[in-house]
Formats: structure tokens, C-alpha cells, sequence
């Protein structure tokens, strides 16, 4: 008799118990993952967050967080880890009551992109582990990578290209009513030029600097239609990897330049497209437009984008154009483009296998085949 009442006892402890935890086990529990910073840099390490509380009395046996992390985020450790196409994270521990766990992984940015985490949860169970309690936590942390910074003599030349086109078509004369800043005077200019408060100020001769009367820009056109059947995104990936480059470069020397894709922005869809100078949007603002940029969603009409904003174009500025992109109509559409703005130069990124162009004569002086190392 005393056995039956010891069973009746234990059996009534053990539904108690776990119709109790299946009640209360997930209650206050709290998850977040989140990235160490917003924004990073190409091939940057950063830092994966995890932040568990258990807010009640109740202790849990055990917990497994689980997280989904793109593989792009490339983990050192990659233990409890397994990978297809996102990573999975398991990571096991117990918790007590009113406790808190932080652990912090490290990773390396691989590609360019905006990154989430789709998927943060918790699995537990009660303390005689017969059941499993599993909730899943909205995260609204998110990665922006930058596009890589290419070190290469590619970089420097069409630098030197740049600076040479402008300086031929620039005016020697100088506009007397446009200011662009104050300087140390000179054996050389003349002393109408004087800023007499700017010396008085100083303590130093100063003239005013007046800017040309034919201020030159450049103009980036970069082609992101894919460029073979199989919709490869390499040499996509390069030419943005390349504007972006470019465009530090420029920042660099001063020299006003704009930009457009025919990409679309993975979070408003709308078209990658910067023609403000660099004065009022920041050369940081232009690198996360291009990391944002999507390579599977469907691009917009390069000719059409060509055509529309060609138009805004000086005849003199520089205009270069990067596509791998060959084929169907491009050419025809450079070749009338070129009629029209001469300082059109059209750099190609290409593998040691990709077919040559072959572009038409009009075109050839200002065209350049860039090969990178690698295949599709």
C-alpha cells in the first residue's frame, strides 16, 4: 500500500512538474544575437553576440541556442556549427535562475552585402528532460559590408587617365566670380588678389583662389547584367569592387564624380544611383549604396539608364564605363554613346577564358580588357 502511495506521489510530482514547465519554461527567457557593429570592411573580423536571460526562478536543465547566420559571415570557430546555405549554430549551456549568459564568436567578412541573422531560438526542456520547449526571437541586428578596396596598377592607371583627360580639356582661364578658398600668396600673383582680413587674421599674406571656369566631373556607369548563361556574379561583384575603388581615389584627389548602376537596393528595391557631389553625399554614404546593392534581384535596363542620365553629362567630363557585359545591343549603344561624349572609356573585367569583345574601331582607343585571376 505504502509502494502505491509512493507511485501515486511521484507520478503526481512528475505531471505537476511538467505540466509546469510547460507553461512557465519559455516565460521571461530572452535572446538576442546581434553583429559587433553595423558597418565593416571587406575581409574585416568582427564579433557574433549572443545575449541569453533567464528573468524567473524557474532553472532550465539545459538550453540550445540556435541561430541561422549567412555564410558569408565566415566563423573561425567552427564548432556546433554546420553549414548549406546559411550556417547553423547550436550552442548548448544551463541556466540558472535569474541568470545571464553572453558569449561572442568571432568572424570574418568575406563578401560584400547586407547580412541578418533569419532565424534566433531557443530550445529547452524540464528538468526530468521528458518534453523539449522550443520560441523563436524576432532579431533585428544587421551587417553592412563594404565592397573590397582592389590594390592594383589597374587602379593607378585609370587614375592617370583621368587626371590626363581633364587636364586637356581644362581651361587655362580661371572664373573671377567663383571662389574656391583662401591660400598662402605667392611670388607670382598679383595683389588684387590679396585677402587683406584672412592676412590680418593670420599674420601672412593670403589670396583668394578662384576655381577654372570648366570644372570638369567623372561619371561611373557600371553594367551589372549578367554576362553569361549561367548568371555568374563574380565579375559583378569586381566591377563594383572596382567603382568603389575608383571613387576613394577620386575623393582623394577632389575631384567630383557620380555614379550609376542598374542595380537594385536589397532593402527598398529601388535603383543604386548617386549623382550628387561628393560634398553632399559622403563617400561612406556611396560605399554602403553599393554594398546594399543585390546581385539576384532583377537589374534595371542599362541602355535605358545610359540614355537617361548621359544626358546630365558634360561633354568634356570623363565618363567611364565597366561592364562585363558584351553582347546584344551594348556595343551599338556605346558606339553611339562615344559620338557624343568622346571621353567615354569602357573597362571590361574578364577572366583568361572570357572571349574578347572584339569592339567596334570607334570604340577600341578607349576600351580595356581587365583580367582578374579565377573562372566562373
Amino acid at each position: 500500500m505504502e509502494l502505491i502511495v509512493l507511485i501515486g506521489i511521484l507520478l503526481t510530482l512528475f505531471i505537476a512538474e511538467m505540466i509546469y514547465y510547460r507553461i512557465h519554461a519559455l516565460d521571461n527567457l530572452h535572446l538576442k544575437v546581434e553583429f559587433s557593429k553595423d558597418v565593416a570592411k571587406f575581409g574585416e573580423d568582427i564579433e557574433l553576440i549572443e545575449i541569453a536571460e533567464n528573468k524567473k526562478r524557474l532553472p532550465l536543465p539545459f538550453i540550445i541556442l540556435k541561430f541561422e547566420s549567412p555564410r558569408e559571415i565566415k566563423f573561425y570557430d567552427m564548432e556546433n556549427t554546420s553549414s548549406s546555405d546559411l550556417l547553423y549554430r547550436e550552442d548548448m549551456l544551463t541556466m540558472k535562475a535569474f541568470s545571464k549568459h553572453t558569449r561572442r564568436i568571432k568572424a570574418q567578412c568575406t563578401r560584400r552585402g547586407y547580412y541578418v541573422f533569419p532565424r534566433v531560438g531557443i530550445t529547452t526542456s524540464d528538468l526530468l528532460l521528458t518534453e523539449r520547449f522550443y520560441m523563436d526571437f524576432r532579431n533585428e541586428s544587421n551587417l553592412t559590408v563594404l565592397p573590397e578596396i582592389l590594390d592594383t596598377e589597374l587602379i593607378q592607371m585609370l587614375t592617370s587617365v583621368t587626371l590626363s583627360e581633364l587636364q586637356c580639356k581644362r581651361t587655362l582661364l580661371t572664373d573671377p566670380f567663383t571662389h574656391a578658398g583662401i591660400r598662402e600668396y605667392g611670388p607670382n600673383d598679383p595683389m588684387n588678389l590679396i585677402n587683406w582680413k584672412a592676412s590680418a587674421r593670420t599674420g601672412e599674406l593670403m589670396v583668394n583662389q578662384n576655381t577654372s571656369t570648366c570644372a570638369q566631373k567623372v561619371h561611373i556607369f557600371v553594367n551589372l547584367e549578367y554576362y553569361n548563361n549561367k548568371h555568374s556574379t563574380s565579375l559583378l561583384e569586381k566591377s563594383i569592387s572596382l567603382a568603389y575603388t575608383y571613387l576613394i581615389e577620386l575623393a582623394d584627389l577632389g575631384i567630383p564624380a557620380s555614379i550609376y548602376t542598374n542595380g537594385a537596393d536589397i532593402l527598398t528595391g529601388s535603383q543604386v544611383i548617386s549623382e550628387t557631389d561628393l560634398g553632399s553625399v559622403s563617400l561612406d554614404e556611396r560605399a554602403i549604396m553599393l554594398a546594399r546593392i543585390d546581385l539576384k534581384k532583377p537589374v534595371f535596363s542599362f541602355a535605358d539608364t545610359l540614355e537617361k542620365y548621359i544626358s546630365s553629362t558634360e561633354r568634356d567630363d570623363f565618363i567611364l564605363l565597366i561592364s562585363p557585359q558584351f553582347n546584344g545591343d551594348f556595343r551599338p549603344l556605346l558606339t553611339d554613346i562615344k559620338s557624343r561624349r568622346p571621353s567615354l572609356f569602357w573597362l571590361m573585367p574578364a577572366y583568361k577564358t572570357t572571349p574578347d569583345a572584339g569592339p567596334e574601331p570607334e570604340i577600341t582607343p578607349s576600351y580595356m580588357r581587365w583580367e582578374v585571376r579565377g573562372s566562373d
